[in-house]
């Protein structure tokens, strides 16, 4: 007791930052050394100092169960409870801010002052008494002492939070590392249960993020959701390669927004009605997204995970598995919800799948794939070398949200090529294009060719309040490509009475009319204009060009010279070509090619051709056939007239929340029309226009209709 009392004393002098105690301690020590020492002498000569160090190494572990048994029991709620009973019961707080933290204190006291004894022994030259072994011991006695403290609490310690987690980690390691400064032990046992705890809470952290992104998903009304200024400093951080330098007093605020992940979802937008400066898109790269709730708790549960991996470096190749799980249920999950249509019969109930909903898809799976990089950057900065092929997974994933994202971008042109083919197509079989340019109309189309140009022109309207430039010029590349490719067809197939124009001026009026289309769809703003093949593909299919190429000018320059009578050959030199002719070869008549149609009869002298209006041309005392029921191709059928823009225009409605105008699903297959739970965005065509016919109504696919 002696000695540990002077080493203690001794140790305590090495700790004092003033003078005063350490000259204090110091004279005391220096009053009780040779009492210390002739102490010693005296058990060397009675052979009994192998004995006493024996009984010191006993009552040191002794002085160590005391220790933690009356630590705990002063933090106890009942006095008489037992030391499991005692630590279950604790708070977190009172647990590690106060319990550990004065075992902590006490347990290293203990310790050093071993170490001090130990250092005397070998001083006075009976280190073989006072050997290392009760010191390893004390330190092994202490390690497994915190470590069944730690165990007992194991299911609590799961439910903390990542703050909370942290400290507790913190300040183990710590002690961790100071028991093994002082006794050369590796505390194994400690650092083995320090670790399984933490993989425990990482384990029951991505639980509940899993448990909570699925509600999140299945109650989510695909609306625009607006962006705190923490969440878009999160993703600043992310995109900037600081990801894991954030505060703990944001890590705080991410805890307590998780932790009520769950109501936000369902009973609001936005994060907190307390934050403020929100904005209505997230920056990403300079990038403006417009994003849903859902995706921006995905985003925080990655930044969550990150945190996690930064702290907890080996648990880092666990937190990417966990990160990648996380990714693939939103890609999945939206998928099912939107392109499946499952948001029918979620939580949600949305009353159908539109243009608005596609939309905020295709943008929230943009910005995802913007911040994967850096997601990837920040994971692998925490992995060793040899573990980064885990990282490929990530790759794989930033795949499959590219083909999503692709199957989301060719719905839009689902919704146009709905309309256009079951809608628009049958009207095609009342068009007659020879007698549309016989009664004179070549300012207005077709009513095919105008409600393509009418439904794309709705379309953009909806698409360009909802996507950015490049999302928009994308769809619209898409839509473009299609109505390039499909028109020709539908004439095509068109069947019934319809039948391509046989006169010069039917031909020339069907290809301005599909030309006048094209220029229509290539003026709307901010789509990138396309080069349209549908005029040669139709020119080849009526052998007629609507800009042939300009004749060329003469080749031969004539001069006759009155004066003598006599013609006299002036050569002229074609600029092109160089062929040089004579006047009198150029006089001669020119003999028609073989197998040339025979050209009009020549007019006589005084008389003016006059045309006949269908391509013929007569001379004035040639009888003109009347064009009337007699004449076949003058006797065009009775086309259906477009109705006034006002009351029958073929109508993509503007996006919207409003949802007076839906209708049942049950109406929705009586009437053959799609309802919307936001009509804004739907795509559909005037009842009083549509076939009566199957083929009017668009397909169904997995309860998703448009109309």
């Amino acid at each position: 007791a002696t000695l540990t009392s002077n080493s203690n004393n001794n140790s305590n002098s090495n700790s004092n930052s003033t003078d005063n105690h350490h000259h204090h301690h110091h004279t005391q020590q220096q009053q009780q050394l040779p009492r210390i020492q002739n102490m010693v002498r005296g058990l060397q000569l009675c052979q009994s100092l192998d004995q006493v160090s024996q009984l010191y190494a006993s009552r040191l572990l002794d002085i160590i169960r005391m220790t933690v048994r009356t630590t705990v029991g002063e933090f106890a709620e009942e006095a008489d409870s037992s030391v499991k009973a005692c630590v279950t019961s604790m708070t977190l707080e009172r647990f590690a801010d106060g319990c550990l933290d004065m075992l902590f204190e006490q347990l290293l006291d203990i310790l050093k002052s071993a170490v001090g004894v130990q250092q005397f022994g070998n001083d006075e030259g009976v280190a073989a008494f006072f050997s290392p072994q009760a010191l390893t011991a004390a330190a092994e006695l202490s390690s497994k002492s915190i470590s069944e403290l730690l165990r007992l609490r194991k299911e609590a310690h799961s439910l903390v939070t990542l703050d909370e987690m942290r400290r507790l980690w913190d300040i183990c390691i710590a002690f961790t590392l100071e028991l093994e400064k002082l006794s050369d032990y590796k505390a194994t046992a400690l650092r083995s249960t320090l670790l399984a705890q933490a993989k425990a809470f990482v384990e029951r952290r991505h639980e509940s993020h899993m448990s909570s992104l699925v509600a999140a998903l299945d109650s989510e009304r695909w609306t625009q959701c607006d962006v705190s200024a923490e969440r878009q400093a999160a993703l600043t951080r992310l995109c900037s390669g600081r990801s894991v330098s954030s505060s703990s007093k944001w890590h705080s605020r991410e805890q307590s927004s998780l932790s009520l992940s769950y109501a936000a979802a369902a009973g609001s937008s936005s994060s907190s009605s307390t934050e403020q400066n929100k904005s209505p898109t997230a920056l990403v790269e300079g990038v403006k997204y417009k994003v849903i709730w859902s995706c921006l708790l995905l985003v925080e549960m990655i930044m969550s995970n990150i945190a996690c991996a930064a702290h907890f470096q080996s648990l880092a190749t666990n937190v990417v598995g966990k990160v990648a799980e996380l990714l693939r249920l939103f890609n999945s999950r939206s998928t099912q919800l939107v392109l499946g249509a499952g948001a029918i019969h979620s939580a949600a109930r949305l009353k159908s799948i539109n243009a608005k909903h596609l939309s905020l898809v295709t943008q929230c799976l943009g910005m995802t794939i913007a911040i994967l990089p850096h997601v990837r950057a920040a994971l692998m900065a925490q992995l060793p070398s040899k573990q980064h092929g885990l990282l490929q997974d990530l790759d794989r994933i930033k795949k499959e949200y590219n083909d999503h994202n692709e199957k989301v971008l060719n719905k839009f042109v689902n919704i146009i090529g709905g309309i256009v083919e079951h809608n628009l197509a049958p009207r095609i079989a009342g068009t007659n294009f020879d007698a549309r340019a016989a009664a004179g109309n070549g300012d207005g189309c077709c009513v095919f060719l105008d409600g393509v140009s009418t439904n794309a022109r709705k379309m953009h309207q909806v698409l360009s309040a909802l996507l950015p430039p490049d999302h928009l010029q994308d769809v619209f590349s898409r839509i473009l490509a299609w109505l390039d490719q499909k028109t020709p067809d539908l004439f095509e197939a068109a069947g019934g009475q319809f039948q391509f124009p046989v006169t010069d001026p039917g031909k020339r009026q069907m290809l301005v009319e599909v030309e006048q289309m094209t220029t229509n769809l290539n003026q709307l703003p901010g789509v990138r204009p396309w080069e349209f093949t549908v005029i040669r593909v139709l020119e080849r299919k009526l052998e007629y060009e609507l800009h042939p190429p300009a004749e060329e000018e003469a080749a031969e320059v004539v001069v006759v010279d009155e004066s003598d009578g006599k013609a006299d050959d002036v050569v002229a030199e074609n600029a092109d070509d160089g062929v040089v002719a004579s006047g009198a070869e150029s006089s001669a008549p020119e003999e028609p090619p073989v197998g040339a149609a025979p050209g009009p009869e020549p007019v006589a002298s005084g008389e003016e051709p006059t045309s006949n209006g269908n391509g013929a041309v007569h001379s004035n005392d040639e009888e003109v056939p009347p064009m009337n029921g007699n004449d076949p191709a003058a006797s065009p059928q009775k086309e259906e007239e477009p109705p006034p823009q006002d009351e029958h225009e073929m109508q993509i409605l503007a996006a919207n929340d409003d949802d007076k105008n839906e209708v049942s699903p049950n109406e929705e297959q009586q009437n053959g029309v799609a309802s919307s739970e936001e009509p804004a965005s739907d795509v559909t065509a005037p009842e009083e226009e549509q076939v009566p016919t199957k083929e009017s109504e668009v397909p169904v696919a997995n309860g998703m209709s448009f109309s």
